[in-house]
């Protein structure tokens, strides 16, 4: 699934995109940043909402590239296709990616009650529109990119930047 041949991957975090609902498109600042950051893979965390959004995604970036779970507002052909959730490893650190459910305020507790991530380092998942960049306090470390377009569920607009390697796993959060 993702290849770790080079020492250190570049991944582009997104999600909860919601379009069209909450935007037209995704903002063209984030493609192009993308881009001239030349990631290595583009996460996207769920709410794409609608097929046609993740198509251009994997037109953009290229279907090795673009990997993507389902959300709950997303529409049936993505509901097909997309897992709820993925597991894997890369340079030794174990990664679970999920989408995310209920409110906001106790999101990383729900996961830990609805899925057994003992054995991961990292959870990365979407749905509460907030950023997150917390190492809790069973030692592992949450990550959220937050949304890039809603501005009903929030007030703050991001998307984040995944560099992993064998030695480090960080994480940046870039505010619109």
């Amino acid at each position: 699934m993702i290849k770790t041949e080079k020492d250190e991957l570049l991944i582009g975090l997104i999600g909860d995109t919601h379009i069209p609902s909450r935007g037209l498109e995704i903002p063209k600042i984030i493609i192009n940043d993308f881009k001239e950051r030349n990631i290595d893979y583009l996460f996207h965390l769920g709410d794409f909402t609608k097929f046609k959004v993740y198509n251009d995604l994997l037109e953009t970036f290229g279907k090795d590239k673009v990997i993507g779970i389902r959300g709950n507002m997303d529409d049936y052909k993505l509901i097909k296709i997309l897992p709820e959730k993925i597991e894997f490893d890369l340079y030794g650190h174990k990664i679970f990616m999920t989408h995310g459910m209920g409110g906001p305020n106790i999101i990383i507790k729900r996961l830990n009650k609805y899925f057994d991530l003992s054995k991961y380092d990292v959870i990365i998942f979407g749905h509460v529109h907030h950023p997150y960049n917390e190492k809790w306090r069973d030692g592992k470390l949450y990550i959220s990119p937050g949304t890039p377009t809603d501005k009903k569920f929030t007030d703050i607009n991001s998307y984040g930047f995944l560099k992993i390697s064998k030695e480090d796993v960080n994480f940046e959060i870039i505010y619109l």
